[in-house]
This record gives C-alpha cells, structure tokens and sequence, in this order.
C-alpha cells in the first residue's frame, strides 16, 4: 500500500498471522489452500475455490445464496485490495475463509452461526468497496492505516472462529458463539475501525470537493482545466454518496429486522400469485374505480368486499404487482401485509406495523432517517417499542413534508381476530386504519380486502372508502367463467369427455359462481 507507513501495516499483519497460527494451529501462508489461491488471479476463481469448499454442507445445497452472497462481497473486496491497493495479503484472508469452510463441512450444525457471522463481515467489506474504487480517499496514508487495521481484525474473528470449530464444540456452544466475549471484542473493534473510517472519509470528501473547487476557478480564469473532468469527478462524488446512503441503509434494515421480527408478507403473495390466472382481475385494474384509486390528489381509499372464495387474495395480489410496478420508477412508495389466521405474527396490529416500517424504510432516504432515529430512541434496538411508539414511527414518515404518494394494502383485515382482548387485535387494527385516514393526507392510498363482516362495516362505512363488493361484479364473475372454461378444456383428466358433457359441467358451474 502507498504511504509512508507500510512497514509497520506489513508488520502488524505479520503479527496477526502469528497470531492466527497460535489460535488453529496451522501456518496459514503455507496451508495448501493458500498456495492453491495462489494461482488465482480473478474473483471468479477465487470464489470457485471457496464454493468447492462449502459444497459439503447439506444445508448448504439448498441454499447456497446465505453463504456465497456475503462471500462473493468478501472475496471481491479483498481482490480490489490486491489489484487496486497493492495489499498483499489479501489471498491469505481469502485462505482463511477457505480453511474455516473446510472445518465447518465436518460440525454441520455451525451452518446457521456461519451465517450470522458472514453477514455481519459482509456489511464492513461493503462499506470498504466503496472507498477502494476511489483513489483520492483510498490511496492516503490513514485511509491506508484502517483498510489494514480492519483485515487485522477480519484474520483475527477467522481465526478465532475456526478454533471453536476445531474443537469440536457441543451444537449449543457453536450455536452462541457470535455472542462470546471473544469474538464480540472483535467485532467490536470493526465496527469502531468503521466508525473511523466515516469519519476520515467525510474529511477526505471535503478535501476532494475543495480541489474541484479549485479546478473550476483555473476553468473560469483560464479555460485551461477540462470542464468535463471536472464533471466526471463530481459524478463520481455523486456515486459515492449514493453507494454510502445505501450501504447505511441496508445495514439499519439488518438491524431493524432483527429487532422487530416483521412477518414476511412475501410468502402469502407469493402464494396467491401462484393461484392466479393469467387474464383474470384485469377488469378491475383497467377499471375507473382503480383508476380514481390510484391517481387521486384526494383522500381516496378503497375497501374490497366478498364471500369466503371470491378470489380477494388474488385480487389484492394483482394490485400489488400493478403497484408495485409504478413504484419501480422510485415516484411513489409501496407496503402490504396479509393477514392469516394461520400466522400468529400476521394477525395483529404489531405484525403489520413492524412489517409496514421495514417495507417502507426500503423506499426512501427520508424514511429510512426515520426509522434510524426511531431506533436510536429505543437505545439502538435494545429496547422493545410499543405498538403506539411504531405507530407513532410510521405517522411521522407520512406527514414528512414533500413526500410521492404512499400505498398501503392490507388483504384479509377479517382474518385478524376478534374474539378475545380488551380492544381485539381486529379492532386495534380498525383503529389503526381510522387514525391513517384522519391525517387527511392527499399522497395517502390505502386498500382493504376482508369479508363483509359487520364489525369491519361499522368502522368503514363512515370513512371515505369506495366500496366494491366482488358479488355484485360482472368482471369477477366473468374471470371465474373463464377460469371454469380453461380448467374443462385443459385437464387431462376430461379429455376423453364428450363435448355435450363438458358444456354442461360449465354451464351447472357458471350457475353457482355467486355461492362459493
């Protein structure tokens, strides 16, 4: 690395590498997985050497993305290191990784913890990518200072890790291991090492941003510095910036998940786009109510009713998909939640909320700000919030001035209970709807589907929903038309009916389409 201080970085990466060989045993440089990586020269062949030794995990076959994901991040920062930075032990700590698969294939039961540790180097690496890439921060004697101080302590969790392997430690040791003082001492230490190099680096930005300062008062003077140089850097400013913002985004929805434990809604969706069929539901997402739904400058919501069976899942999937499409654009923001009588998680007013925060955090600077504050309010995770407190959270995201529109879909409200507790959790979440709905936001949509049951009546009625009963609805009754035809002709079962015999199964089942 270029500064003036690189013998002494060099030496104390030998000192880790002693260090290493103290805790495992082995002399890492020599290992023959190290001589092995050697040879390889691009990321890709360096990652196939790390798959080849995780290929042994049974866990691992079915699902490899929780374990190459984080490694292929690991493996290509440490290459831009070697290439970009001249750092020559970047092949050593890609060895250790190597050694420690190869540990973990014989305890199977260190599968989950390796997960949680690769996760947790995952988000120091992504935020190292970032800076390599750009010389002016990146090529300086501090910034070259933490870069070897963070693969110090990297080496020094690997090693420490693959010792406990080594031993052979019960399931319930390896299961906690993240969590003793050891390994908890180092990660600590990254993450301060982190901490310092935000700090040199927003110093460093400065610097940067003063000498295109600089450039464009040669360019004014004498037209002899290339605007479009000047250009190019500021965009490459812009990129880090963004790539920054990112990078804390995603590590507070790491943090934020593992705090509230928001139910996942993508498996219901998934669930019931996996029922849907193609050409259905088209006459309601082509159709002027959704269309005043979806484009109002008003407070405008919607209320889907229907029996049990009349495809209000798979029509409520639809306008997801359909809105979740708008939002691609990054013009407006989207959350939905099932609720499943199934699910414990998913049939109260704390499971919607956590999941409606984490969703919307995804959306937005601005939100997730919020949501970052909110977190540090509750002692960085290590408090409960109540279910005010989220509420609360998410009021203070809508009412944020400027804001694109905002969709809230929430698909069999009645499938919350109402039965037991002073208020139930049906009625809480009731609540929750009537209080969104007073803010009187114009940016705000929100879409319900539930059974008509009389309590959900009562509490719609005076709100300003549209209603659509799907009962009532000659597009719902032609999709289920078309569906009966599709499933008469294309079941292999009926091919050898005859024809007079098929019309008339369609013709006793088009009869019953409103008694599902």
């Amino acid at each position: 690395m270029s500064d003036p201080s690189g013998s002494m970085l060099q030496s104390l990466f030998e000192a880790a590498l002693r260090d290493y060989e103290k805790q495992t045993g082995m002399k890492l440089i020599e290992h023959p997985l190290a001589r092995q990586l050697e040879n390889c020269n691009s990321v890709e062949s360096i990652t196939a050497v790390l798959q080849e030794q995780a290929r042994a995990f049974s866990e691992f076959r079915r699902d490899d993305d929780k374990v190459m994901k984080p490694l292929k991040c690991v493996v290509h920062v440490l290459h831009l290191l070697s290439t970009s930075l001249s750092f020559p032990n970047a092949k050593a700590i890609s060895a250790a990784f190597a050694i420690l698969l190869r540990a973990i294939k014989e305890v199977g039961a260190s599968y989950d913890a390796l997960v949680d540790l690769l996760d947790s180097i995952e988000h120091f690496m992504g935020r190292l990518d970032i800076y390599i890439k750009f010389p002016p921060m990146s090529q300086t004697a501090v910034m070259g200072e933490i870069i070897v101080k963070i693969m110090v302590e990297l080496l020094s969790t690997i090693a420490l890790v693959t010792k406990q392997i080594n031993q052979k430690r019960p399931l319930k040791l390896i299961k906690k291991l993240w969590g003793g003082k050891e390994v908890e001492a180092v990660l600590e230490r990254l993450d301060r090492l982190t901490r310092d190099e935000a700090r040199t680096t927003a110093a460093q930005t400065l610097e940067v941003v003063y000498g295109l300062v600089q450039n464009m008062r040669v360019v004014m003077d004498d037209g002899k510095v290339s605007a479009n140089g000047i250009r190019d850097a500021l965009e490459i400013m812009q990129d880090i910036a963004s790539k920054i913002n990112k990078s804390k985004r995603e590590k507070l929805l790491r943090s934020t998940r593992k705090w509230l434990s928001p139910p996942d809604p993508w498996e219901n969706h998934n669930s019931a786009r996996e029922s849907h069929y193609e050409g259905t539901s088209l006459w309601f997402v082509e159709g002027n109510t959704y269309g005043e739904w979806i484009l109002s400058e008003s407070n405008c919501h919607l209320w889907i009713r229907g029996k049990p069976g009349a495809g209000k899942s798979i029509l409520c999937s639809t306008i997801i998909e359909d809105v979740g499409d708008m939002c691609k654009s990054g013009l407006a923001s989207l959350a939905f939640f099932y609720c499943d009588f199934r699910d414990d998680a998913k049939k109260n007013l704390r499971g919607l909320l956590s999941s409606l925060l984490v969703q919307f955090c995804h959306s937005s600077d601005t939100y997730s700000a919020i949501l970052s504050d909110f977190y540090s309010e509750h002692d960085k995770g290590s408090r409960q919030p109540s279910d005010n407190a989220l509420s609360d959270c998410l009021k203070r995201m809508f009412k944020h001035p400027g804001q694109a529109p905002i969709y809230i879909i929430i698909d069999a409200l009645d499938e919350c209970p109402n039965t037991f507790g002073m208020p139930t959790p049906r009625e809480k979440v009731l609540k929750f709807v009537e209080e969104l709905v007073d803010l009187q936001l114009t940016n705000l949509r929100i879409c319900i589907t539930s059974r008509p049951e009389a309590d959900i009546t009562i509490s719609l009625d005076p709100l300003p929903f549209n209603q659509i009963s799907l009962h009532t609805e000659s597009g719902q009754v032609q999709d289920i038309v078309e569906y009966i035809n599709f499933v008469v002709h294309a079941d292999p079962k009926m091919k050898r009916w005859r024809a007079a015999d098929k019309e008339l199964v369609i013709e006793v089942l088009t009869n019953k389409v409103d008694g599902m």
